[in-house]
């Protein structure tokens, strides 16, 4: 690559269609099947990485992908041009969505949609969960984090905990561990230093507004979730569902509406916050006796730049130990934990929404159809939520 390919990655993002799996196959077609910028090998390393750090794994590929060749500048442009896409439609879907609370065939057409993706979650849980669960700690940690969401425990403590468990008690019959690797060292010094400017803009609107401002929250819940998503996007709109619902933005109920357009656009699946942020907005919740699509526009991109500049920095902080491998036997037990605990969270989104259609048998149905046709790989998750929406624009009628 002489010169960055800006409008490849533009491209990119217009073709990503139908969730993380999707756009990592689409990814390594382009990156190395055709244009062989890279060898499968280091495409499998890369991979690895992006599914065990924090953030949306499609888009972290994107920026190491484009960091290797082009540095920060690079991974920086291709980001952007792998999200925009995906953010205009949201952004666009988001204002159609509030002007058009009354028109009478929409309710029927989401609520349909939703049941679909509620089906579709549960079996990417499920999945998770026998991926992650290979041995008794984890399994219990899988079901204390089910469990504790369903009493109200919050996410992040059980997460902590898991990880401090995964690091510090280690098993009686385990040789003496080496000391932590110097690579290990290096990428968590650097990670505290790329995200320290986003962590002081974030203290700077908290001194500045206060933490019970709108604006603030959602800052707040942006950086949060990304920074938590060991389980992936579905990890982190859990967060997001939790704090939408606390924080009178998105009912639950219809939360599963936000998760309907993340599937149905292009682009990263966390992009479903930027839709909630920009209802926020448009609804007055930011900033206090303002509302309208403009403040709905600042909460759309507001979520945006917390969620992928994070995401962003946590790659290029971690991008050399592709080449060197995280060896580090206690961090890579506290990681698996951490997912275990993630694997829950998104077994309990699923069963959450899967919950909320239990006035409507059809929409159970619609959701156990679409959870046996996802988990046989018969139709994509976009197909699904089509599928889906009609039923329920039928049953409108």
């Amino acid at each position: 690559m002489s010169s960055f390919p800006y409008l490849f990655w533009l491209r990119m993002g217009l073709l990503s269609w139908g969730g993380p799996g999707a756009q990592i196959a689409l990814l390594e077609q382009e990156c190395v099947e055709k244009r062989r910028w890279l060898t499968s090998a280091d495409f499998t390393r890369a991979l690895g990485l992006c599914m065990f750090l924090p953030g949306p794994e499609a888009q972290q590929l994107v920026a190491w992908i484009a960091w290797r060749s082009h540095g920060w500048r690079g991974a920086a442009v291709a980001t952007l041009g792998f999200v925009l896409p995906g953010l205009i439609a949201c952004g666009v879907l988001a204002w159609l969505y509030a002007v058009g609370s009354g028109w009478e065939l929409l309710p029927g057409v989401f609520a349909g949609a939703r049941a679909a993706v509620a089906g579709v979650i549960l079996v990417v849980g499920v999945k998770m969960l026998i991926r992650t669960c290979e041995d008794s700690p984890r399994r219990i940690a899988a079901g204390l984090s089910f469990t504790g969401l369903c009493g109200g425990a919050p996410f992040i403590f059980i997460a902590l905990s898991a990880g401090l468990h995964g690091w510090y008690i280690r098993p009686d019959d385990e040789e003496a561990l080496p000391p932590v690797s110097d690579q290990l060292r290096l990428a968590v010094l650097r990670l505290g230093r790329f995200l320290l400017p986003v962590l002081l803009v974030y203290l700077a609107l908290w001194l500045w507004l206060k933490h019970s401002h709108g604006y603030v929250q959602l800052v707040e819940v942006s950086l949060f979730a990304v920074l938590t998503s060991f389980g992936g996007a579905y990890a982190a709109l859990g967060i997001w569902r939790v704090r939408a619902n606390a924080l009178g933005w998105l009912g639950e109920l219809r939360f599963g509406d936000a998760l309907v357009v993340g599937e149905a656009t292009p682009g990263p699946l966390l992009l479903a916050g930027s839709f909630v942020a920009f209802l926020a907005g448009f609804n007055g919740s930011l900033f206090a006796e303002h509302s309208g699509p403009w403040f709905g526009l600042l909460g759309l991109v507001t979520a945006a730049v917390f969620t992928f500049v994070p995401s962003t920095l946590v790659i290029l902080a971690c991008a050399p130990l592709v080449e060197e491998g995280v060896g580090d036997r206690r961090f890579h037990d506290a990681l698996g934990m951490v997912a275990a605990v993630a694997a829950g969270a998104i077994a309990f989104l699923g069963c959450a929404l899967c919950w909320t259609q239990n006035a409507q048998p059809l929409f159970l149905l619609v959701s156990a159809g679409a959870a046996w046709l996802f988990y046989k790989e018969k139709f994509s998750v976009p197909a699904l939520v089509g599928i889906g929406a009609v039923i329920g624009l039928f049953s409108a009628r």
